[in-house]
């Protein structure tokens, strides 16, 4: 009797594999939206959205998720075009949408660093990509967002003056949980070399792996440049979004509100060992408003319209993807017929 399987992985393993990715993706972006709906009415969001809604203008609200839709919609171009990237520029843009959109959901329903292995695995298995091409489109999805966060928080810091003391103070708040992050990465990176260094084989794979992940942009530079133009446009859409939510309530909007909203606040959420950053972003928007000296509480409460468009966005567009899908399939099927 064998103990384990060819690639290494014990049979019971493999079955539990198998199972998880037999599920289709719509019942698991099902499953994963009432989870994330749990965990907010537990956080007491869905309460804070109402009152807020309340309060808000209505058709500037409207507008704000029309343009959130928008936003979601390049940020899953922005996910094919990663895609594009990693696998010799060939996607398909329904059906990686369809994964990215299900792996957003996840990111809210489940622990810290979930969703970007998530998006990974059903992107494979929605276009059958190998580990190369997983690796290099998880990786350099986060690597775009924290370029341009990074920049933007920069310049936001060199010119705003008295940002810098009053984040760290805000951060200060927050310094166990990435203290307890930073540990765990710690171990977790010391028992991965410990490991390589026993088996030169599986070294020589994870070095030849992350070499080649490093090096796809330089491997394909339009597309690599097509996702940081993206990037920006997507973070540029999203100042606009979040504008707009904080017009509907009631309050001025200047660039230097927008600047710091989407950079320092985002960035740290992306970073965050909280699912989907909750609490953080909207605590560091609250040290921007005041430093901004625009009502603090108002800006919060346009922050939770703009977090809660993404649960009113997914299905939206989730929608329009299953009937492009069907389409697809359909006009595939003529042909062969």
């Amino acid at each position: 009797m064998t103990s384990g399987s060819a690639d290494g992985r014990p049979p019971a393993l493999r079955r539990i594999l198998r199972r998880l990715l037999s599920i289709p993706t719509p019942l698991i972006l099902g499953i994963c939206l009432v989870l994330a709906m749990i965990v907010l009415w537990w956080q007491g969001a869905l309460t804070e959205f109402w009152d807020t809604v309340r309060e808000a203008s209505l058709g500037l609200a409207l507008a704000g998720l029309a343009l959130f839709v928008v936003g979601l919609a390049v940020q899953c171009y922005r996910w094919n075009a990663l895609v594009k990237m990693a696998n010799q520029g060939k996607s398909d843009l329904p059906r990686a949408t369809e994964a990215f959109l299900a792996s957003i959901l996840i990111n809210y329903a489940a622990p810290v660093g979930l969703a970007v292995p998530s998006r990974a695995a059903l992107t494979k298995r929605a276009l059958g990509l190998d580990s190369n091409a997983t690796g290099t489109i998880a990786l350099w999805e986060i690597a775009a967002d924290v370029l341009v966060l990074g920049f933007a928080s920069l310049f936001w810091f060199l010119f705003a003056n008295g940002a810098l003391p009053a984040v760290l103070d805000e951060l200060g708040d927050a310094a166990l949980q990435f203290a307890i992050l930073g540990i765990v990465l710690f171990v977790l990176g010391a028992v991965a070399i410990g490991v390589l260094l026993k088996r030169p084989t599986l070294r020589t794979k994870v070095t030849t792996l992350l070499r080649a992940i490093a090096l796809a942009p330089k491997q394909r530079p339009a597309a690599a440049f097509e996702v940081l133009i993206i990037t920006i446009t997507f973070w540029i859409l999203q100042a606009v979004t979040l504008g707009v939510f904080i017009k509907a309530m009631n309050v001025d909007v200047s660039f230097q509100l927008l600047h710091g909203l989407t950079s320092v606040p985002f960035l740290v959420g992306i970073l965050s060992p909280i699912p989907g950053g909750a609490v953080v972003r909207e605590s560091l928007m609250y040290v921007v408003a005041r430093l901004s000296e625009v009502p603090g509480g108002e800006v919060v409460a346009a922050a939770v319209l703009y977090r809660m468009a993404l649960f009113v966005s997914i299905p939206i567009l989730f929608a329009g993807i299953r009937l492009w899908i069907k389409i697809q399939s359909g006009q595939s099927a003529h042909r062969v017929a």
